[in-house]
């Protein structure tokens, strides 16, 4: 990376964050070798938010923790930090600080799924029950990142183990049982491909767009979110700080999802989504009216199948009071998603 790349990152990771303390910085090890990324918002004063556990949030597929953490007004996990909760933001492996494939390493672009949920994500709440003395964390996951809980609560209970998530808010993530999108019927055909690749290069590409953003913008929004709802900056900083490359067997693994509507694990032992019913966690799930990646009518039999007592669909759109229709990533990057959608995550968390 140049000097000047590293220092236009460096500024727009610093952009909003003027109120805030910097992030620890924390590792933890996976039983398999590799070393994940965790980032802590601490909370000031340990009166506030008396008895909640910290919130753990996680980001999506090709994503890192700016997903979350973006720059600016955009940070999730700086606006409930602001409210005071802790907030932890975790990168699973290959992402962003966690370990990754390099020239030099044993490391290879060969994971899938299932390391996150059996490897990164008890590594990480092991290390932030080390830290806080917590046994339990409010979990917020992003696409992806929300997939990944719905297994973990699932093998947990399968196993008969306690769930150590208190509450679960999903923000545009699937069970790939009702996803349809014309962009993906025209791929779905190269996973038989994919896994012959050494690695999906999805981050460097991504910066190239950044000069051409206001081009870009609407052909990246229809596909990602609604252009209407973001912000031609915004999407530049998004673009430069939160793409990371990809292993052909992740990719390859999301599309056989997509052709078998439902997403299970890789070998087919446990078809996550018909287990949702053993999850009991009070579960918020959140969708957006226009998001074509999760749409509202997945994200609905998500919300029927899950067995918890407490439980909530909440759809952003205009028929629900919102500016504009919401899309897949606007629904927390947005550029009214802090007024529109993030008070509604608070409100589920301080409930639980």
């Amino acid at each position: 990376m140049t000097a000047r790349a590293k220092t236009l990152g460096d500024r727009f990771r610093s952009q909003g964050a003027e109120d805030c303390p910097k992030p620890e910085t924390h590792f933890a090890r996976t039983a398999d070798g590799w070393k994940i990324a965790l980032y802590r918002y601490a909370k000031a004063d340990a009166s506030t938010r008396p008895g909640h556990p910290p919130i753990l949030l996680c980001h999506g597929l090709g994503a890192n923790r700016y997903n979350l953490d973006a720059p600016g007004n955009m940070s999730l996990a700086r606006w409930l930090w602001r409210r005071g909760f802790e907030c932890w933001l975790v990168e699973l492996r290959g992402a962003g600080n966690s370990s990754r494939p390099r020239l030099f390493n044993r490391l290879r672009y060969d994971w899938n799924f299932d390391h996150y949920v059996k490897q990164d994500i008890p590594a990480a709440l092991k290390l932030i029950r080390s830290v806080t003395r917590q046994d339990h964390v409010h979990w917020i996951g992003h696409s992806m990142g929300g997939m990944v809980a719905y297994a973990y609560l699932m093998l947990r209970a399968v196993r008969g183990q306690p769930p150590r998530i208190r509450s679960l808010v999903t923000i545009a993530s699937p069970s790939m049982h009702h996803t349809a999108h014309p962009g993906l019927d025209r791929i779905v055909f190269l996973r038989h491909v994919l896994r012959v690749l050494p690695k999906i290069p999805y981050g460097a590409p991504t910066k190239l767009l950044v000069p051409f953003m206001p081009i870009a913008k609407h052909a990246l929004g229809f596909v990602f979110g609604n252009p209407k709802n973001l912000r031609t900056t915004d999407l530049a900083k998004l673009a430069w700080l939160v793409p990371q490359d990809l292993p052909p067997t992740l990719l390859a693994q999301f599309l056989d999802w997509y052709a078998q509507r439902g997403f299970a694990d890789d070998y087919q032992d446990v078809e996550y989504f018909r287990e949702l019913h053993r999850i009991t966690t009070p579960t918020l799930v959140v969708a957006g009216s226009d998001d074509r990646l999760s749409p509202p009518k997945d994200m609905e039999h998500v919300y029927r199948t899950l067995s918890s007592d407490e439980k909530k669909l909440m759809v952003f759109g205009k028929a629900t009071g919102c500016r504009h229709e919401y899309g897949h990533i606007d629904l927390v990057l947005g550029a009214h998603a802090p007024e529109e959608v993030f008070p509604h995550v608070l409100s589920w968390i301080d409930a639980h």
